[in-house]
């Protein structure tokens, strides 16, 4: 083997297990016939097989429901993060000296605390680009709006990182809503499931808003008890992926998701969840997730289960 054909075939790893028992020796005898007598890949054909292979993977049913999963959990959190905010303001948020002014604006603030829910409810009704179209809309306002106030001076003391940090999360949505128009996704079933999340997750921001206001604090025993399920999820995953019982590789992965479930949570939720969420949707995209993976699984492994119905011939008269 030639040092050209190793490190074509090191590169070819990167596509997945089935197209490269269709296609690979195929692709590997075209590239070495357009780079013969190179000891290295040129780079034109090196980009072309990463773009490849990030488009093969982009369309495997798993990736699908898994990035489709995100999304959909992000545009929730975000999309129903203003509406929340606006139903918190008028029950709560506001003293009561304070809500005559409120009161006497209460269009402008309704609606726009309502547009941000557009991208979702046009993803979930299966019009991915008219999602596209309306988040490129508000991400680009929002960004506008804070490159005019720092023109003007109103966003000085702003924390630069923790704004670029708030624009992660359109900004991700806006990349995958792109994806989402070019490999004709859709939302994730099932769409009942999602839709009843709306008006969940409007609720769910009013109650970290209320959480904040009255202080309440992270118990000792949760960080100990998410450690507990991610080494459990992580040694699950472990085997699965070994598809074998490979105790030395579960115990670690189990001790390392310990470690990590201990670790991690304690800040992220001192920080986060006991501050509204710290006014980002991450957190409640990420729990969404969780439960939209879980519901999923469960639907899965209830249709593997499922007596399948078999149909008798007709008895002959």
């Amino acid at each position: 083997m030639s040092t050209l054909e190793r490190r074509y075939r090191r590169l070819l790893r990167l596509l997945p297990a089935a197209h490269r028992t269709a296609r690979g020796e195929e692709l590997l005898g075209l590239l070495l016939d357009l780079d013969h007598g190179r000891r290295h890949p040129s780079r034109h054909e090196t980009l072309n097989i990463i773009a490849l292979a990030i488009r093969l993977r982009l369309t495997t049913p798993v990736t699908t429901t898994a990035l489709t999963t995100g999304l959909s959990a992000l545009l929730v959190a975000a999309g129903t993060q203003p509406a929340g905010q606006t139903l918190d303001l008028f029950t709560g948020a506001v003293l009561a000296t304070d809500m005559p002014t409120i009161i006497a604006s209460w269009p402008q603030i309704v609606v726009l605390g309502l547009l941000p829910l557009a991208p979702l409810i046009a993803w979930l009704c299966g019009a991915a680009r008219t999602a596209l179209t309306l988040q490129a809309i508000f991400l680009t306002a929002t960004v506008g709006w804070f490159v005019i106030d720092g023109f003007n001076g109103a966003g000085m003391g702003t924390n630069l990182g923790q704004q670029l940090f708030a624009f992660a999360v359109p900004a991700s949505i806006l990349v995958l809503l792109v994806i989402a128009g070019r490999e004709r996704w859709t939302a994730p079933r099932p769409r009942l499931f999602w839709w009843a999340l709306v008006p969940l997750g409007i609720l769910a921001w009013k109650g970290t808003g209320e959480w904040g206001r009255h202080g309440v604090y992270v118990l000792d025993a949760v960080p100990t008890v998410l450690g507990i399920l991610a080494a459990a999820t992580a040694a699950v995953v472990a085997a699965f992926v070994v598809r074998r019982h490979r105790p030395a590789v579960i115990v670690g992965v189990g001790l390392t998701g310990f470690l990590a479930g201990w670790l991690i949570p304690d800040p992220l939720l001192v920080n986060t969840a006991m501050r509204h969420f710290d006014g980002q949707p991450l957190p409640l995209a990420i729990l969404i997730t969780v439960i939209a993976t879980t519901i999923t699984g469960i639907n899965h492994l209830a249709r593997r289960h499922k007596p399948e119905v078999r149909l008798l011939p007709p008895m002959d008269p």
